[in-house]
């Protein structure tokens, strides 16, 4: 017996089976071409992206020079005028330099709690309380400079939505301390912080503009720019327990977005929504990046990350394991767990 093809069916179908395997082969390896050219494409974009970061800086540092050399000489004689125009001139570097700096932070947890204490409890509480207690920020100190994105990762429990929380000024720290330098507080934007699900979206919009620190004045003036930005339409009207978790986080980022944050913390909230509005909110933030705006994000998308942030900080247990590049800093990280870039795929 033999085929249409004049082979036997044993050799038709090692044929059809090579031909298969062929053309699979031949997909695999242009899928590995198109991920190599997105890869070099993206990292492209963010040397760029990074070296106009440091040209800016580079501007502001020389033009605040140029001020200070043009300031009035009196007493350049004086010991003490000179001293006094160095210390003018520090103070300008500093301004220019750091946003957000954190120094030896260290957060303790209890490991258990007791919601109603009981005689059983009593009883154990001896035991318990030679328990240690659980170090969610251990000795972490990191600063943030003015015009960066900075980008948190790690595994889960590594403690860094506890370190951001920290830096908002939410959560105080059983030791270390915060400086923000800037006229505004860090403004910490996380899915639901401020906002209640059983209210109408119109409602969590002024909830959310009061919990940030807006007068109702100021909300009413935004209001309308926020439904615009947000894209929710009749749906502002809708409770928010019928929003999708994308229509939640859209809200939430189109209210914190519209005070212009001198410090915006993103917790697992970096490029939210579908792709038009990622593409919309990404943008957003590279503006409030120009205006010398600060932004430090914790998220687990680690390509978006290493496209955004200019310097990535790995956290594992508690401590900072690694702080630089973040090429460098997101292949250690995967490393570390055992994933490569390719088995991480795209976010």
């Amino acid at each position: 017996m033999t085929t249409d093809e004049g082979l036997p069916p044993d050799e038709a179908e090692a044929k059809r089976a090579a031909e298969v395997a062929a053309r699979r082969a031949a997909r695999r390896e242009a899928l590995e071409a198109e991920r190599a050219s997105r890869r070099a494409d993206l990292q492209a974009r963010r040397a760029q992206r990074r070296a106009e970061l440091h040209a800016r800086w580079d501007e502001q540092r020389a033009a605040r020079a140029a001020q200070a050399a043009a300031a009035p000489s009196e007493g350049e004689g004086d010991a003490t005028g000179r001293a006094a125009r160095r210390e003018s001139a520090n103070g300008a570097a500093a301004e220019a330099g750091p946003a957000l700096v954190g120094r030896n932070l260290t957060v303790r947890f209890r490991p258990f709690s007791e919601r109603s204490p009981s005689l059983r409890s009593h009883g154990l509480r001896a035991v318990k309380r030679h328990e240690a207690p659980v170090v969610a920020v251990d000795d972490v100190s990191v600063t943030i400079n003015r015009g960066e994105a900075f980008g948190f990762i790690g595994s889960n429990g590594a403690g860094k939505t506890t370190l951001l929380r920290v830096l908002a000024g939410v959560l105080p720290p059983d030791s270390g301390e915060v400086l923000v330098y800037g006229t505004q507080a860090p403004s910490l934007l996380s899915l639901g912080a401020g906002m209640n699900r059983k209210l109408s979206g119109r409602r969590n919009v002024y909830l959310g503009g009061l919990a940030a620190g807006l007068e109702k004045k100021e909300i009413d003036e935004m209001f309308d720019d926020v439904v615009a930005y947000s894209d929710l339409g009749d749906a502002i009207d809708r409770p928010a327990s019928t929003y999708s978790t994308g229509m939640f986080a859209r809200l939430a980022f189109a209210v914190a977005i519209r005070r212009r944050p001198q410090i915006l913390l993103l917790d697992e909230v970096f490029a939210v929504g579908d792709q038009a509005f990622k593409k919309k909110s990404t943008e957003t933030m590279e503006e409030l990046l120009a205006e010398a705006g600060t932004i430090v994000m914790v998220s687990h998308g680690l390509n978006r990350m290493k496209l955004f942030c200019h310097r990535l900080a790995w956290m594992e247990r508690g401590r900072l394991m690694a702080v630089g590049d973040p090429e460098e800093v997101a292949a250690a990280y995967l490393a570390s767990v055992g994933i490569t870039a390719e088995e991480a795929g795209e976010d």
